[in-house]
């Protein structure tokens, strides 16, 4: 766009000098002492005119900024339109927007007066300008210096230029401005990438067994050096193996899953895929591996069938619905108008929580990953979905293959009814594993970290 932008203010700049240059010659061919007298009065022309243009823009501008507050109340309002209704808070919202109203209203008067007195005095200036240049025009004549034709014929060749002039001084501030703006981007555009998704450039293996191992991993994200979000982590999952990873927040879960995609490198330690550094993958390659469904899905403003078979391209028609069946999802689509045709909406707008989650599992169901990692997958699923969906995950059915064909499962998750019947689960805690075992052996445990999590969300829900 920026690019655009200068390419068409350029060609306008070339057009204003142009013009200039070739009014400039012809005045002087015609009549070069008029010609002079015009350039002589050119500052009176050139001044009102840049006066009217800034002011203009000048008034626009703080127009638009004192009305900033009553449109990002608007915005607001209308996007949180059923939390306003809830609490019944319509005439508060219109009261707010009368006293946002009323500093536009003192501005706009004042900004009236002074841009009527700028208007005033620039056309003061062109009209001294004409003036001046009229009555030069008949001392030439009385000297039989230059005809009356002459003297009108080469002030107003000039005159006609003033346009290009004032648009010329105008034009250069916003290409400089453009360029500024370009700068930077270049400068990202020249940066290398320190993670390189197409190297090396091809992969042998045709899939991976789905082995896992963290040894000594230390990351912090690059925005937050200064906090440790793993702390020299040591991991070990075998494939098809199902492992549930718990703790507080902030304890580093949904930063191993972003690791794992390699969204991130960590800067210590090494992460190894089959006993190979995930760094020798090839990355396209690697995340077609690589399953994931998040908390808060987004969707694409398209079709269920769309949305869903983002997970692989030209699936079949039986491919799809079976990935939906599998994510409890199936009913509900085929009960709506259009079936898998309908429209979700910006961001899935049309659609709840719980059926945004189970149209995001079907997709990465439809890719069949080696790697499928769940962060909160389910937490906006009923009971019985959520049943019906884990059970369809903790299975390998779904998978196709020969004896390698079993998937290994990485589970985010706060709620432990969830991560119940996982192989092995992780206890974290402030970028490490504090606890690790399966579920009937860490509840015994009466002061670990897991059995208090356990016993706080039992009793939670008595």
């Amino acid at each position: 766009m920026v690019k655009i932008i200068i390419s068409d203010r350029m060609s306008v700049i070339v057009q204003c000098v142009s013009s200039i240059l070739i009014a400039t010659t012809v005045s002087m061919i015609v009549n070069w002492r008029m010609g002079l007298v015009a350039w002589a009065v050119m500052p009176c022309h050139f001044i009102g005119g840049l006066i009217q243009a800034k002011s203009a823009k000048g008034f626009s501008r703080d127009s638009t900024v004192a009305h900033q507050e009553l449109v990002l109340l608007a915005s607001e309002a209308s996007s949180n339109i059923r939390t306003v209704h809830s609490f019944v808070y319509e005439e508060q919202i219109l009261n707010k927007a009368k006293l946002s109203l009323r500093a536009p209203m003192r501005i706009s008067r004042t900004e009236s007066i002074k841009y009527g007195m700028i208007q005033g005095v620039s056309l003061c200036l062109w009209n001294i300008a004409h003036a001046v240049a009229l009555w030069y025009t008949t001392v030439l004549v009385d000297k039989n210096q230059a005809t009356f034709e002459n003297g009108i014929r080469s002030y107003q060749i000039f005159s006609l230029t003033v346009p290009s002039i004032t648009e010329l001084w105008t034009l250069i501030p916003t290409v400089i401005s453009a360029i500024n703006i370009l700068t930077p981007a270049f400068q990202i555009l020249d940066r290398e990438t320190l993670i390189v998704p197409d190297v090396p450039e091809s992969m042998k293996l045709d899939r991976i067994s789905g082995r896992i191992e963290f040894e000594e991993v230390s990351f912090n994200y690059p925005s937050r050096p200064q906090v440790t979000i793993l702390d020299s982590l040591n991991l070990s999952i075998e494939d098809g193996q199902r492992v549930a990873l718990v703790g507080p927040s902030g304890a580093g879960k949904s930063s191993i899953l972003a690791l794992l995609l390699r969204f991130y490198d960590p800067y210590k330690g090494r992460i190894l895929i089959d006993g190979k550094n995930i760094r020798e993958y090839n990355l396209r390659w690697l995340r077609k591996q690589i399953g994931l469904v998040q908390q808060e899905p987004i969707l694409f403003n398209s079709s269920i069938r769309d949305n869903i078979c983002y997970g692989k391209e030209r699936a079949s028609e039986t491919e799809i619905v079976e990935a939906s069946m599998k994510a409890n999802i199936h009913e509900f689509i085929s009960n709506l108008p259009k079936g898998y045709d309908t429209m979700v909406g910006e961001k899935g707008c049309q659609l709840s929580g719980g059926q945004k989650q189970r149209i995001a599992i079907a997709r990465t169901l439809l890719k069949r990953p080696v790697i499928l990692l769940l962060d909160e997958a389910t937490s906006a699923l009923d009971g019985e979905s959520e049943r019906v969906v884990m059970n369809t995950l903790g299975s390998n059915e779904w998978r196709q293959g020969g004896p390698l064909s079993k998937t290994t499962k990485i589970i985010v998750a706060h709620r432990l009814s969830t991560v119940a019947n996982s192989d092995m689960i992780m206890v974290m805690d402030k970028g490490k594993v504090v606890e690790m075992g399966i579920h009937a052996t860490l509840i015994k445990e009466n002061e670990g970290a897991y059995s208090k999590l356990f016993h706080s969300q039992t009793k939670m829900k008595n």
